[in-house]
This record gives C-alpha cells, sequence and structure tokens, in this order.
C-alpha cells in the first residue's frame, strides 16, 4: 500500500510540473461574440485556445521528456484558397502567444525540415464577412482553425473567432496573386474540412497524407515572395516529384516560377500540366481572365493579354485532342441589374469560345456557352476589385458530349 501511494504521489507530481512547464496556466479570456475581436486579441484568444485543448491531449509523461513541437500550415481563404497576405501576421501572433504563454512549446512554420521533427500541425481557414457592431456593419473576418496531432492523425483541438479588418492586408501573396487559375485540390479542401471538424475526429486523409509535399510548396511560397526564383524552383521541382505532389498548386508555382524566370517554353509546359491536373482530378477550371468593366473585351495590360494568349492555345489543343465536351460558364460580380449581368457574362463566355477556335476547330459543337451573372458568386460583395475577383471567373466544366 506504501508503495502504491508513492507511486501516485510521484504522478501528480510529474502531472503537475508537467503543467507548470507547458503553460503558465493563463485562462484564455473569450471575446465578446456578438461583436468582432481586435484582430491581435482575436489570434490570441484563438492560440490560447487550441493550446490549452492540446495540453489535454498530451501524454502525461511526454512534456518532461522533451519539448512539443507544433507547425503552422498557412492560414488560406475560404473562398478562393488562395494565400492572403494577413495570413503571415496571423502566424506572428501564434508563435508570440505560445512563447508568451506556454513553456516547452516549439512553434514555427511548416517546411521539410520542421515538419519532420513536429507532433502537431495547425491549419486554418480565414472568410472574410459582415459583423454587426450596434445598428451599423462593418468589414470582418470569421477564423476557423484546428491542430492535428501526427502521431494519431486525430483533431486534438479546434476553435473559431471573428476579428476586425481594420488596418490589415487581404490581398494575395505573390504566388497566388500570379496563379493563372483558382486552385482545386483535395488536399487543400481537406484542410477547409479539418478546420470545420471536431476534435476527435479523424484528420481528412488526402492533407494528412499530402504534408510533405504541401510543406515543400509552402517553402516554395516564401521563396517567391522574396523574388528567389530559383529556391521556389528548385522546391517545387522537388514537389512535383513527390508522390503526393502532383497537384494544381505545383504546376501553377512552376508556371509562374518560370514565367518569371524568362523560361516561356517551360512556362507553357508546366500550364499543360496544371490544366490537365484539374480536368482529370476535378473535372474543371477556373481561369482568372479579367476582363474590361462592362465589356466582353480583356483587361488591357500586355503582360495578362500576352499570358491569355498562352492559356487559350493550351485550353484549346488540350480539348481539341481530348473525347470531352464542355460547359464555358461566365459569372460577373454583384454590381448592376440582374438581367444585364446575366447577359454581359453570357458575351464573355461566348468571347471565350470564340477565341478557343484556332485550336479547337469543332469548339461551337463540343461546347455550351451559360452565363450566370452574379447567381453563384462566392464573395458577392460587389466591389469590383481584387477583393471579389473571382466572382468574375470563367470556368470550363466537363459535360456528356450527348
Amino acid at each position: 500500500m506504501l508503495f502504491f501511494i508513492k507511486i501516485c504521489r510521484l504522478s501528480l507530481c510529474a502531472a503537475g510540473i508537467s503543467m507548470l512547464l507547458f503553460s503558465c496556466a493563463i485562462a484564455p479570456v473569450q471575446p465578446d461574440q456578438n461583436s468582432p475581436a481586435e484582430f491581435e486579441t482575436a489570434i490570441s484568444y484563438l492560440t490560447d485556445s487550441l493550446l490549452t485543448q492540446m495540453r489535454k491531449d498530451q501524454d502525461l509523461f511526454a512534456p518532461l521528456q522533451d519539448s512539443t513541437k507544433l507547425v503552422i500550415d498557412p492560414f488560406v481563404d475560404g473562398n478562393s484558397r488562395e494565400l492572403p497576405v494577413i495570413s503571415r501576421e496571423i502566424e506572428k501572433i501564434i508563435i508570440g502567444s505560445a512563447e508568451k504563454n506556454f513553456i516547452k512549446l516549439s512553434v514555427s512554420r511548416i517546411t521539410s525540415e520542421t515538419l519532420g521533427n513536429a507532433d502537431y500541425v495547425l491549419n486554418g481557414v480565414i472568410r472574410p464577412e459582415k459583423c454587426k457592431r450596434g445598428a451599423t456593419s462593418q468589414d470582418c473576418y470569421s477564423v476557423s482553425a484546428a491542430l492535428v496531432n501526427l502521431k494519431t492523425g486525430k483533431i486534438a483541438a479546434r476553435a473559431d473567432v471573428r476579428m476586425t479588418a481594420e488596418n490589415s492586408d487581404y490581398s494575395s501573396e505573390p504566388m497566388s496573386e500570379d496563379s493563372p487559375m483558382y486552385l482545386k485540390d483535395r488536399p487543400m479542401e481537406g484542410s477547409v474540412k479539418i478546420a470545420a471538424g471536431k476534435v476527435g475526429d479523424a484528420a481528412d486523409r488526402s492533407y494528412y497524407n499530402s504534408l510533405e509535399a504541401l510543406a515543400m510548396l509552402a517553402e516554395a511560397e516564401t521563396a517567391y515572395g522574396k523574388a528567389d526564383y530559383q529556391t521556389a524552383l528548385a522546391l517545387l521541382e522537388k514537389a512535383s516529384e513527390h508522390p503526393e505532389g502532383q497537384l494544381m498548386k505545383t504546376y501553377s508555382g512552376l508556371y509562374s516560377t518560370y514565367r518569371r524566370m524568362g523560361r516561356m517554353d517551360m512556362a507553357e509546359d508546366a500550364f499543360a500540366k496544371l490544366l490537365a491536373t484539374g480536368v482529370e482530378k476535378h473535372k474543371m477550371l477556373t481561369v482568372k481572365f479579367l476582363f474590361d468593366v462592362n465589356a466582353v473585351s480583356f483587361w488591357k495590360d500586355p503582360d495578362l493579354q500576352e499570358q491569355y494568349e498562352l492559356w487559350l492555345r493550351q485550353i484549346g489543343k488540350y480539348f481539341n485532342s481530348s473525347p470531352h465536351c464542355l460547359k464555358i460558364i461566365g459569372h460577373c460580380s454583384r454590381s448592376g441589374t440582374e438581367r444585364y449581368n446575366d447577359s454581359l457574362s453570357l458575351e464573355r463566355a461566348r468571347r471565350i469560345q470564340t477565341l478557343l477556335k484556332p485550336e479547337f476547330p469543332n469548339v461551337l459543337k463540343r461546347s455550351v456557352c451559360i452565363g450566370r451573372g452574379f447567381k453563384e458568386n462566392i464573395k458577392g460583395t460587389g466591389t469590383d476589385d481584387e477583393h471579389d475577383a473571382i466572382d468574375r471567373r470563367v470556368e470550363f466544366v466537363l459535360t456528356d458530349c450527348k
């Protein structure tokens, strides 16, 4: 009996030391859910909530043996899946808050090196929205985040916050901004599912199994943002050789990097692979054709128009040599009347159809044009700028030739 009591006391002592070393025991103060919190306050709460939950997921003696290592997968926009600049600021606050309030915890951005020693990965989704403040509404963001235990493959913690949009940069990171398409990869969709999941659920396998490739892509995004295209290219080529790395994001990054380096033959080859991946894996493409306001002509930017010629050439060649038929769907942002936008979006789809004819002579027989106006807006803000550019997209969707 005496031996048993000593063992129990030792266990309780270890647990107490573990809790003391792992956390400063500061309970997170939840922001008022009826109105968005200031940016840093909201993300600090998000961090404390996640890491407090993670502490419960820890093995009793693990914190005594070594520090816990956590890596952050960049937070993405929940609508476009692009990487906004604000994601970097979120990471800085998470790392600073963790260092301040949690001892024996190492937090860093995901890379191939940091992932190899990590115990947990944190991922998140940001969505712009309108929040009420008194009798008025204001721009704000909802943020959802989750922690995955890399040993068990299960969601160990998750939290949500709403924060103000004041003084925040929601433009896209350079590699996202330069992408010729809005990307739809299964691992990215899995990441969004995890951020909205439940504690104890198994993490989406497509995301969990692709973490090594995603770490390379995160490193490539960082290098590309610093205009270090040689490093970005090496990482993207390495990702393309990974079993889980044949993603739209990989080939989009290669296209943009080759183009920045002036290697247009390689850029066109990368675009062809991006196109094939989108069609074969997802049965659709969402291409970033930018039209003049209230017109069916393209935006008068020489660089963009040169790219559009390449895109149209490759899209035409691909469908001309494939058995697929397709819908060409035009969309408009939410400004102007519904009837006007329905007509404008249809005319833009027809314009794309006409431009495909040189490489795709049977395009009129094997495609149908549809105008959705603003019925299928993703953002729906009607600002007619970079924030709702996805609402002015053109989609190619595979359909039955019968």
